[in-house]
């Protein structure tokens, strides 16, 4: 085959040649802060943040249940005036208020209920070794004194179409909401960060949380929402992303992802790891399984390196970690919950 036939020529070329305009390289403090201040304008923009309307949160607790060690409520609040989203809040028992809280995102697969224990058929899941990759951690941070809120993702859960609802518990509706999303100007991760900030507004409605220290982790697809809410939303202030930090170039341009995962024009302007950066100088925990069929794990080092230059030159490095792990596209936990604990409940006096 001639190569000048080959119609990926074009873009691979200009990805290695043309530099992306919000390409992370600042030298100082000055030129970090317009660095930063731009992208995250930009950043906005292309994931089309201002489609969405505010409304009232309205917010509504419809069940709540005891179980060992914490309580569990179902809430339902607002995000827009034409949407609400279903959550579950993990409250933990004998602790003083107010709490700290962390916004637990789930990745692909049934929704919200995979994260504190429940089946597809809503029956509680009684051995946890049968926990699949999402290892219902909303369960291990309540564990640790964490109050955590689980939102449905919309797409998922009790958040898909009427039809793909009849289709069966884990037929998500991702793909016809990012066609629509994209023919109306905005993108599924635009729909998703605006409610994952609707639901930090919602934290700051609560007399037992405490509003200064909200983290939140997300696993897969949630690590999406995770990656860009906490790089447009400074009220996130410890991070945790697993199994989702890479390279665009290496993950979601090298194989099938779902069409959830795409931007339009974001690689003009930066890449994953470029958009990471705006996280710091946050406390920023990545997890990546060393066999990871999605996100591989070569590309999430290399990542993770281009990262940490954002956190030496503003002398953060204490507050950025990884957990490379022997696993697949999974959660490890090996870290990740007591890096959340720990920098919840005791860390956030250093940081700036």
């Amino acid at each position: 085959m001639n190569a000048d036939y080959d119609p990926l020529t074009i873009f691979l070329e200009k990805y290695e040649k043309v530099k992306r305009v919000f390409s992370f390289d600042a030298k100082d403090l000055s030129e970090w802060k317009a660095w930063h201040l731009g992208f995250r304008e930009k950043l906005a923009e292309l994931i089309g943040l201002d489609f969405f309307e505010r409304s009232e949160i309205s917010p509504q607790t419809v069940d709540r249940k005891q179980y060992p060690g914490y309580v569990r409520e179902k809430v339902v609040l607002r995000s827009d005036p034409y949407t609400s989203i279903p959550a579950y809040v993990l409250i933990p028992e004998k602790r003083e208020k107010p709490l700290p809280a962390a916004v637990a995102m789930h990745g692909h697969g049934y929704g919200k209920d995979d994260l504190v224990g429940i089946w597809e058929d809503g029956t509680d899941r009684i051995d946890p070794s049968s926990r699949g990759y999402q290892k219902d951690f909303a369960l291990e941070l309540v564990k640790r004194g964490l109050l955590v809120i689980v939102p449905e993702q919309s797409g998922f859960g009790e958040r898909r179409t009427k039809e793909d609802i009849a289709k069966g518990n884990e037929q998500s509706s991702c793909k016809m909401l990012s066609l629509w999303a994209l023919m109306m100007g905005t993108t599924t991760i635009g729909r998703r960060v605006w409610d994952a900030m609707r639901v930090v507004d919602y934290l700051f409605t609560r007399d037992d949380v405490d509003h200064s220290r909200i983290g939140m982790m997300g696993i897969s697809g949630g690590g999406t929402t995770t990656l860009f809410t906490a790089a447009l939303d400074d009220r996130v202030r410890v991070v945790v992303i697993s199994g989702y930090i890479n390279t665009f170039r290496s993950s979601i341009l090298a194989m099938d992802h779902c069409i959830d995962n795409y931007v339009p024009g974001i690689l003009k302007y930066g890449e994953m790891y470029d958009v990471a950066a705006l996280i710091a100088p946050r406390p920023l925990l990545i997890e990546s399984g060393s066999k990871d069929p999605i996100f591989p794990i070569e590309a999430a080092k290399y990542a993770y390196e281009r990262i940490r230059r954002a956190y030496a030159l503003l002398k953060a490095e204490d507050r950025l970690d990884a957990d490379f792990f022997e696993g697949r596209h999974e959660i490890s936990g090996r870290k990740s919950y007591e890096f959340m604990a720990k920098w919840l409940s005791e860390g956030l006096e250093r940081t700036t």
